[in-house]
């Protein structure tokens, strides 16, 4: 893929992270608490929605006729969704293991939590509901046809195509005849690489996006020179191995940095506060950079290694004791320096497992001497 495409590609996914912490934020002040799948309000919030709450007989009597007249339209929209759903379920079942590619797992992308919402009445939960579904299954086809695509016919098209799936951006460019048959297998076998990686299981959207999921090569890579790991400009190179974060770390790095604040170290006071645990230092999190680069990329002609620093790190959620963390590393670019070695900068993003963003996305500059 073409470098300055994956720099945007990498801009617009900060941007979604920094809008899912402001949606979180709002959830906050709207005291909506979020209990795995379930919603939950506090009284006093269901209290103040229910004097919105419009009853289900002055709702129809005030109902615009043309919504009236277009519902026997709406609804009978249901027997073909239903089949649409029943057959791309059953396809990618029976197919995708044939192809050696992951299922998706069709649940993450049905959500039905509007009937929490004490000001909708009856006929607009229902309303809301099959919204959701209709909404829901369009992603959820969108997913499938996106990954079968990526199998079959991984080349973009001559003119702009609108609200591409995310994997397109991935393909082959149109009219490039000689690297099409590379590419092809390359994608084919990154598909494969990700059923090795989630042994069988669906592949949940939950944490990363499916280009992050799908843009690598290998989780332990090896390269003989520096001109063969700079070939990998523009691809995520590696998954890292999951780290735990342990409150004796923690108070190591206290130790080591000065920074004792109690939100770190106070383990009783910490589970009162506003994280209910301890947390890791950002710059905890940030250190375990040299760890990911050292058990997941290996230079056989290498003489040594020094950090350069970096040029934006961003920590975007908490990381509670107890956590697992691991990295995925996107070379961006490799730059020839003095002394026979080369500059590396990775983009680098630190995933808390469980967690539906990243708690840490760093520009790494690393510069290697062979």
């Amino acid at each position: 893929m073409n470098a300055q495409i994956n720099e945007f590609l990498d801009r617009i996914r900060q941007l979604e992270a920094d809008i899912e912490q402001e949606v979180q934020r709002r959830r906050q002040q709207f005291q909506a608490d979020f209990d795995q799948r379930k919603v939950k309000f506090e009284k006093e919030v269901l209290d103040q929605q229910r004097r919105f709450k419009q009853g289900v007989v002055s709702y129809v009597l005030t109902s615009d006729w043309r919504h009236l007249l277009t519902m026997p339209l709406i609804y009978p929209v249901l027997l073909p969704m239903l089949l649409l759903d029943a057959m791309v379920t059953l396809y990618q079942w029976v197919c995708f293991p044939l192809y050696n590619m992951p299922r998706v797992k069709r649940s993450d992308f049905f959500v039905y939590d509007r009937t929490h919402l004490a000001y909708l009445n009856l006929i607009e939960k229902i309303n809301c509901a099959y919204c959701s579904y209709g909404n829901g299954l369009m992603a959820y086809a969108r997913e499938v046809v996106g990954l079968t695509e990526q199998y079959w016919c991984p080349i973009k098209h001559a003119r702009r195509v609108v609200q591409a799936h995310p994997y397109y951006h991935g393909f082959s460019d149109y009219g490039d005849a000689e690297s099409y048959r590379g590419h092809l297998a390359h994608l084919r076998l990154q598909l494969q690489q990700l059923v090795t990686e989630t042994q069988g299981q669906e592949v949940s959207q939950h944490g990363q996006t499916p280009q992050a999921m799908l843009d690598k090569v290998v989780n332990m890579k090896t390269f003989e020179t520096l001109a063969d790991l700079a070939a990998c400009v523009g691809q995520d190179v590696a998954i890292t191995e999951w780290v735990e974060i342990s409150q004796q770390q923690v108070n190591l790095f206290a130790d080591a940095t000065g920074d004792h604040q109690w939100i770190h170290v106070d383990v009783d006071r910490a589970k009162q506060g506003p994280f209910g645990a301890p947390i890791a230092h950002g710059f905890l999190t940030l250190s375990l950079l040299p760890q990911f680069f050292d058990k997941t990329i290996l230079v056989n002609q290498k003489r040594m290694g020094v950090n350069y620093g970096l040029n934006k790190v961003r920590f975007m959620s908490p990381v509670p004791v107890g956590s697992r963390l691991r990295g995925h590393l996107h070379l961006h670019s490799a730059t020839p320096i003095e002394g026979n070695g080369m500059q590396f900068q990775w983009n680098v993003s630190v995933e808390r497992e469980g967690s539906e963003k990243p708690v840490c996305a760093a520009e790494s500059l690393v510069r290697i001497y062979a």
